[in-house]
């Protein structure tokens, strides 16, 4: 008696359900939640709840833009996988987060490496600005279309396919849509070690600016014989030495000078970092003159030149030969 009693109650739930539309369960087994026809193993239309103890998750269209959103009842509350069990991909337009980690145990790595040129390498990228194609967005919603018009101009990143050349290992295909992604974190670590190797630059930039300043501007280069004399001629700093044009150079350059009447011997000496005469040009003549160097004369670096007349330095002064 009790079997048929529950048969008969299940039977009058599935008939009113059916009257009412409210749930349709289609001759293919298809059940539609207010949907008389069911395209889906379950076709809800509506919002909807799953609570558990612990909290409830809901499906309505109180997110960003009163499109569909999926949501936790209460806020800071709710997880989207675990450690132990995650998902594979997550496709989405923006994401909006605190805080954004990525696991990086080192007990996770192997044949740890660090990197190499990384200075280099960020000199051959090319930063650009951009419009997104507006066939991006593939959806007929005015609000959706109204908001990425209005996003999608004036954009800054990479093109994937340039950074690839360069950075292969954070530029992936996704082969479900056959276009390339980039992993923009992925170059936090080449952005560090670049500025290490450019900090080296600079530091030994600094010691060879140090080096001229006790070496130079004190009459104290190694392979130089300068007096500290200076005559009545020289004393009212009418001899002068001109910065080298251009500087740095790597075909050649001018270096123009002016040399009393009434002067004896003028020399103009090229010195390397170390203090090492390399060169030695002489001026014969009194007034404005030009000594040219030219840059197959002398290997790419940072040299010292000097200009002496009768015997006492006038003036020192840096200039660079690059490739």
């Amino acid at each position: 008696m009790k079997k048929f009693i529950a048969i008969f109650v299940l039977c009058f739930a599935a008939l009113s359900f059916g009257a009412f539309a409210q749930i349709k369960v289609a001759s293919n087994g298809y059940v539609g939640i207010n949907q008389a026809s069911p395209a889906y193993n379950l076709d809800w239309y509506g919002t909807g709840r799953f609570l558990s103890s612990y909290g409830s998750i809901i499906f309505d269209n109180s997110g960003f833009g009163g499109v569909a959103t999926i949501r936790p009842l209460d806020d800071w509350n709710g997880t989207l996988g675990r450690s132990d069990k995650r998902f594979n991909m997550l496709y989405a337009d923006h994401v909006i987060a605190r805080d954004l980690e990525e696991t990086s145990d080192e007990t996770m790595k192997e044949n740890i490496q660090t990197l190499n040129n990384s200075l280099e390498k960020i000199k051959k990228l090319r930063g650009i600005r951009y419009d997104l194609k507006k066939e991006y967005l593939k959806t007929n919603d005015p609000k959706s279309m109204a908001q990425f018009e209005e996003e999608r101009k004036n954009e800054i990143g990479f093109l994937a396919q340039e950074l690839k050349e360069v950075f292969p290992e954070i530029v992936f295909l996704d082969t479900t849509s056959n276009l390339y992604a980039v992993n923009y974190a992925r170059l936090v670590p080449v952005l560090v070690e670049a500025i290490k190797d450019q900090q080296a630059q600079i530091e030994e930039l600094k010691n060879s600016i140090e080096f001229i300043e006790q070496n130079c501007c004190n009459n104290n280069l190694k392979s130089a014989s300068i007096s500290t004399d200076v005559s009545p001629t020289l004393a009212n700093n009418t001899a002068s030495l001109d910065q080298n044009i251009p500087n740095p150079f790597s075909t050649e350059t001018k270096i123009n000078c002016f040399v009393p009447d009434q002067s004896g011997t003028a020399i103009l000496y090229v010195y390397n970092m170390q203090g090492a005469q390399l060169q030695q040009h002489q001026i014969s003549r009194s007034g404005k003159q030009t000594v040219i160097i030219k840059g197959n004369s002398l290997s790419p670096g940072i040299y010292l030149y000097t200009l002496v007349i009768d015997g006492r330095e006038i003036d020192t002064k840096r200039m660079i030969l690059t490739k």
